[in-house]
């Protein structure tokens, strides 16, 4: 079912309304008897397109579904447009999780066209466009890197991709690359699309970064890219080592042969939520809020972009979080093209930071199981990795402890493979950063305790290994070692806080009792920090990541656990009990008889919530509801308060004991609004509650 719609109507339906994996893309047909779903639910398995110029035009999109929307079996179906659906990842169930969608259609000028998509008949995948074309088309494409060398492509070269990513009947997708020259380090990549009509997209990018090669040294040039002898970008660089960056400045996003069509294709925003491989998010943002206002317009290579100058800086940045503020603008934000296109540039803006390491045996980002001993840190037991040597541009510094989720959401909206291969180095680079025998060699444990990772750490280095092992194709050898890293650190944290008896209140062990006060042996630790560690496993647990079923019951088992940390600091009023009002501190006492055994679980531990608020606060639990939230810097919305309700939702979604009570006291306080409100401007802590009769909009 096809529909045009003006711009107005569509930013509100969007928001309301030879190694690696290979995707082979296939049609569908309706049975007889069957019509695709309405537009007029909240969430419309949709997508939209639009362009500003009228014409039959290309376009391609990743789209994710719900588990069981397209069941095993079954194809993409569009009614009255030609769709390929080159399928990435199934649900556990067989049905399709993630695919790109590629094709061609009839556009107006500014006029967008919703496409209503549903489960069809699979029909076998017709030949499309081979690499053929591309050798009779005469394509040309060059990277010049100064001194360094260059690199051409041109006639049968175009028949030797590194990787086939997709392959079907209506777009084809490669990924090509050449070293430059002699350099040992220095090797240009192109990800190219080629379209049935015979439309050629090209990323190109220069990478600096291999995992052991000694005397890694940044590499100053003039770069230039060129396709059919017409150059498209020239800039002096200095690339530092284990950098890239794409060959793109200005607007753009990629090159194309042809005129740039301009299209813009995206999946519908509540439908992307509700499929829960994203968190659900309660604010619709203005398109003339400062932070819509303040996104890249524009991509220099490695430009600060959205991050913090200095990654592992303390309090707010737009970057920390389940996902970084410019990702959330995309599911929330009513300029959604905008943000869409912001999105693309921070994670090419990530390309800045030193992350990029290739193992020189697969060209490929490292697999855990090949390198048990290898890490980054001097303390480690085994293989250290080659410092960079005499580089003069110094990278962007990475900090486990504070990094963000990149180039997950940026590959959920294009299924790019540059943006899925980002997301990979971050997930190593984690593993990388830990001390070898601490992480449990290869298996890639993240410990709370460890000060190389910290409990926020631990929590956003789950993150990103979830998000991984969720957006890896099926059929990548890098899959499974996600999902192994992923089920060994749930097994550990299943093995320490639920196999054996440990402390009452969902605390994990903080790292080194670095939030101590001086003079006694009171153990403090940061609420916050434990928030973000129970967020993370809570989004873990939603997503349903390809793991075991027994590690699917260890992960729900650990959650249920680990949720008391939030539920018990939004009790009542008894003396047992945490007052809910002051929920949000920055340190609380978790141990008040000294340092605890967290590793055997023997504690000691208090008897209840209500020391555990004595002893933070000098005084008992009032007994008195002030009926208002508290404390915090409340009600800002990248406060405390709003540190915590991630925490808390996901314990509601999840059914734990106590968590709906404990969020009816959150949202029941009469200042309950204006932390709401705060979202509409810091909308990245802003998760409503999103079971399966959970509803759109506000809770």
């Amino acid at each position: 079912m096809i529909r045009r719609r003006s711009l107005l109507e569509l930013a509100t339906l969007s928001l309301g309304t030879s190694t690696g994996a290979r995707a082979a893309g296939s049609y569908a047909q309706a049975p007889a008897s069957q019509a695709l779903p309405s537009a007029a639910s909240d969430a419309s398995c949709s997508f939209s397109l639009v362009a500003p110029a009228r014409g039959r035009l290309p376009f391609a999109l990743g789209f994710a579904f719900k588990p069981g929307e397209i069941p095993a079996g079954a194809g993409v179906l569009a009614q009255g447009l030609r769709l390929q659906a080159s399928v990435l990842n199934r649900w556990q169930d067989g049905s399709i999780k993630f695919a790109l969608l590629a094709g061609t259609a009839e556009l107006e000028a500014a006029v967008p066209l919703v496409v209503q998509l549903g489960p069809g008949t699979a029909q076998p995948g017709a030949a499309g466009p081979g690499s053929d074309v591309l050798v009779r088309s005469r394509l040309h494409a060059r990277v010049d890197c100064g001194g360094f060398g260059a690199v051409e492509w041109s006639g049968a070269d175009w028949n030797a991709p590194f990787q086939t990513w997709a392959s079907g009947p209506e777009m084809a997708s490669w990924i090509y690359r050449k070293p430059v020259g002699d350099d040992p380090f220095l090797v240009a990549w192109l990800e190219l699309r080629l379209w049935a009509q015979g439309e050629v997209e090209v990323l190109p990018w220069i990478e600096n970064g291999y995992l052991k090669r000694p005397h890694a040294t940044s590499k100053r040039a003039l770069y230039r890219f060129s396709l059919d002898g017409r150059e498209r970008f020239s800039r002096e660089v200095d690339l530092p080592a284990r950098c890239r960056t794409v060959l793109i400045s200005g607007s753009a996003l990629a090159h194309w042969k042809q005129e740039d069509p301009g299209v813009v294709a995206m999946q519908d925003g509540l439908h992307l939520q509700s499929t829960r491989l994203v968190p659900s998010y309660r604010a619709r943002v203005a398109a003339g809020a400062a932070v819509v206002r303040a996104l890249p317009e524009r991509y220099e290579p490695l430009q600060q972009g959205g991050y913090s100058p200095t990654m592992g800086d303390g309090g707010y940045q737009p970057a920390i979080g389940l996902l970084p503020l410019w990702d959330v603008l995309f599911l929330t934000c009513s300029d959604r093209v905008r943000a869409l296109q912001a999105l693309q540039r921070n994670a090419f803006s990530a390309g800045r930071y030193a992350i990029h390491r290739r193992d020189e045996a697969t060209n490929r980002p490292l697999r855990f199981s090949r390198h048990p001993h290898l890490s980054t840190d001097s303390s480690s037991t085994g293989e250290l990795v080659p410092p960079a040597s005499g580089t003069a541009a110094a990278p962007g510094g990475w900090d486990l402890a504070h990094h963000p989720s990149i180039g997950y959401l940026a590959y959920l909206a294009t299924a790019r493979s540059y943006f899925l291969e980002e997301l990979q180095f971050a997930a190593t680079e984690n593993y990388l950063y830990q001390v070898d025998d601490l992480r449990r060699f290869a298996q890639g444990v993240f410990l709370s305790a460890s000060g190389a990772a910290t409990t926020r750490g631990a929590a956003w280095a789950n993150r990103t290994l979830l998000q991984a092992a969720s957006a890896t194709p099926d059929g990548d050898a890098l899959h499974a070692e996600f999902v192994a890293s992923l089920e060994a650190n749930i097994r550990f944290n299943h093995g320490t806080y639920v196999a054996q008896p440990n402390n009452p209140f969902g605390i994990v062990a903080p790292y080194a009792y670095s939030y101590d006060k001086p003079g006694g042996p009171i153990v403090h630790e940061a609420a916050w920090q434990q928030d973000f560690y129970t967020a993370a496993f809570g989004y873990m647990q939603a997503a349903e990541p390809p793991i075991s079923r027994k590690a699917r019951a260890r992960l729900a088992e650990f959650f249920a656990w680990k949720a008391r940390s939030i539920i018990g600091r939004l009790g009542g009023t008894e003396a047992s009990e945490w007052l809910y009002a002051d929920a949000a501190v920055y340190l609380f006492v978790v141990a008040p008889d000294g340092p605890a055994d967290w590793a055997r679980g023997t504690g000691p531990w208090a008897r209840d919530w209500g020391a555990l608020y004595r002893a933070t606060f000098g005084h008992a639990n009032p007994g008195v509801d002030p009926g208002e939230l508290r404390g915090g810097y409340f009600p800002n919305g990248s406060s405390y308060w709003g540190n915590l309700l991630p925490a808390i939702c996901y314990a509601v979604d999840h059914g734990v004991p106590g968590a709906a009570a404990a969020h009816a006291r959150l949202s029941g306080a009469a200042n309950w609004p204006q932390l709401l409100a705060s979202f509409d401007e810091i909308p990245i802590w802003g998760l409503r509650c999103a079971g399966p009769d959970a509803k759109a909009g506000p809770q």
